[in-house]
């Protein structure tokens, strides 16, 4: 699954929703959270790990919640392989990457990230039968790794540049205002079951608390997504 969208446009809220829902589903929670730019949007989304030998060490309990603080001190594209390593060792759990722009391009990935998106599915590793369930989100489309793009079962997006919003509109046979006219926590969605696109708004329910100030406004008016649109 992937997530793109400008700033403000809920897509942060959006991927802890999708999260905590997908962590439900699990009968023992396991989640590794790539954190580049140590979002205070994330806080609370998982136990803070700010070294790679930590991440690894946390990572073999058998239940975890773990939110990889990126050290931009040091090397962030040697960082993420060991991020994707680690995920793909463990095995059986949920990852989350943000800004994913910024350690992958359009035509070029980390070996250990390729595996995670091509192989992760189904695999066997030391001779146990595992799975990883991959989210990602970014700003650019036009800066993602195809390859991710191609295997997502659900592409979300809310307000897009004009350059991605023609990428997109290409892609999906849609109208390229659609993206870019969207309004902040409004967002359309195709998934790779479905020819239709989805169209909604994001919504939050009682008691959630959110750092997004456009969010808590239409959380106060309770606004409600409207039906699917084609």
């Amino acid at each position: 699954m992937s997530a793109f969208g400008a700033r403000g446009t809920g897509k942060t809220a959006w991927c802890r929703q999708e999260i905590e829902r997908q962590l439900r589903a699990m009968k023992v929670p396991r989640l590794l959270v790539w954190d580049f730019k140590h979002d205070p949007g994330l806080e609370g989304v998982g136990q803070p790990v700010h070294t790679i030998n930590d991440l690894a060490r946390l990572a073999k309990a058998p239940s975890f919640r773990l939110r990889y603080m990126v050290d931009h001190t040091k090397d962030v594209h040697e960082q993420f392989k060991l991020f994707c390593l680690i995920a793909w060792i463990a095995g059986c759990l949920l990852m989350f990457v943000d800004e994913l722009p910024e350690v992958t391009q359009a035509s070029r990935a980390p070996a250990e990230w390729r595996r995670c998106v091509n192989v992760g599915r189904d695999y066997v590793q030391a001779g146990q039968r595992k799975w990883l369930a991959i989210l990602a989100a970014g700003q650019r489309l036009a800066e993602t790794d195809k390859s991710f793009i191609d295997n997502c079962d659900v592409v979300h997006c809310g307000r897009l540049g004009a350059g991605d919003a023609r990428t997109l509109g290409s892609m999906w046979g849609a109208d390229p205002k659609r993206f870019v006219a969207l309004p902040d926590l409004h967002w359309i969605e195709k998934r790779a079951s479905s020819i239709e696109l989805v169209q909604g708004v994001l919504t939050f329910g009682d008691g959630k608390k959110t750092t997004n100030k456009a969010a808590k406004k239409a959380a106060a008016k309770k606004v409600r997504p409207p039906r699917s649109a084609p």
